[in-house]
């Protein structure tokens, strides 16, 4: 891909407002070594005036303010916010994709408006049940587990887990160039016995499928390297992605560049909100990509930086 990468980027979002989104993005036009164009959704006005007030019009390189006209209540049912302020900012960039203006969407906004958006305006990918969230982490080995779901389904049958294990598979097959990825289900104990009704039913699927299935795993055991893709519901899934995040600030706490636990801490940048910035959703028909809501500029840049790359690999398509 030689063309610059396209981003609708949701400006409103996130919990610090425009302004670090816009810092976040003239960030990222520093760091990356990718052209890109940035669709900024949101209210024109404000969005205007806080690049007046940051300074950073030059900076910014190329984009376009794309005036909503729409905002999102909080009394709104989340599931349905795409259909009826279809012109909100996390809404308008989702729609932005659809139409073939852009090649990802990005927000720092609520998650299951976005999967909303996602679900119904582009649509699932053949064979997937459910979207998903999922998220690579670092291992003892020196090689990424990906773990899906990390928040999109706080509750799932077999069957949704079975397809959150294929959509694994497949992503990092294109992702990391893996001929036979080994998959795992997390549970409690190795022995089907120890796991909930759901998960001995996924495990029975998974066992009669040709994706690599390896079993269960325990939560003790995801960082050791043995596995490529750990399937979980979206609620343990969301626990364990802000546990790992916690290892980054004890690892910061206890290890700094200069002290003699600093390879310690640079193993774990991995896991810094900052660094991997959003996790993308599997299992629809485009690239959507969630950063938390608590994001920096810092994080926002890495951010679109991870949607940048997630394009030009094509890896969610």
């Amino acid at each position: 891909m030689n063309n610059p990468v396209k981003l609708a980027i949701d400006v409103e979002s996130g919990d610090h407002g425009p302004q670090v989104i816009i810092a976040g993005i003239q960030e990222a036009r520093r760091l990356s070594s990718v052209p890109f164009t940035a669709y900024l959704c949101g209210n024109f006005r404000r969005i205007d005036a806080v690049i007046s007030e940051l300074g950073c019009r030059d900076a910014l390189g190329n984009y376009e303010i794309v005036e909503c006209s729409d905002f999102v209540d909080p009394g709104e049912k989340r599931a349905s916010v795409w259909k009826y302020q279809a012109d909100a900012p996390i809404i308008r960039c989702v729609r932005l994709q659809k139409d073939g203006v852009v090649d990802a969407s990005v927000s720092a906004g609520d998650t299951a408006i976005l999967l909303g958006a996602a679900l119904f305006i582009l649509g699932r990918s053949e064979g997937a049940l459910r979207p998903a969230l999922a998220a690579f982490l670092p291992t003892v080995r020196k090689k990424p587990v990906l773990l899906l779901d990390v928040g999109a389904n706080l509750s799932c049958r077999a069957d949704h887990l079975v397809s959150f294990a294929i959509m694994g598979s497949t992503y990092v097959k294109r992702f990391l160039g893996l001929a036979a990825p080994r998959v795992a289900l997390l549970s409690i104990g190795k022995e089907a016995v120890k796991g909930t009704k759901t998960i001995s039913e996924a495990d029975a699927h998974l066992k009669e499928s040709a994706i690599g299935y390896a079993g269960f795993i325990e939560g003790n055991d995801i960082l050791a390297g043995e596995y490529d893709v750990v399937v979980c519901d979206g609620f343990c899934g969301n626990v364990l992605l802000k546990a790992f995040e916690s290892f980054y600030k004890l690892a910061e706490s206890i290890g700094g560049k200069s002290s003699g636990n600093g390879h310690f801490r640079e193993n774990f940048l991995v896991l810094d909100p900052e660094i991997y910035g959003a996790v993308p959703f599997l299992g629809i028909n485009g690239t959507v990509l969630k950063a938390h809501g608590s994001s920096s500029s810092r994080a926002i840049a890495f951010a679109l930086m991870a949607s940048i790359n997630a394009v030009r690999k094509s890896a969610l398509q």
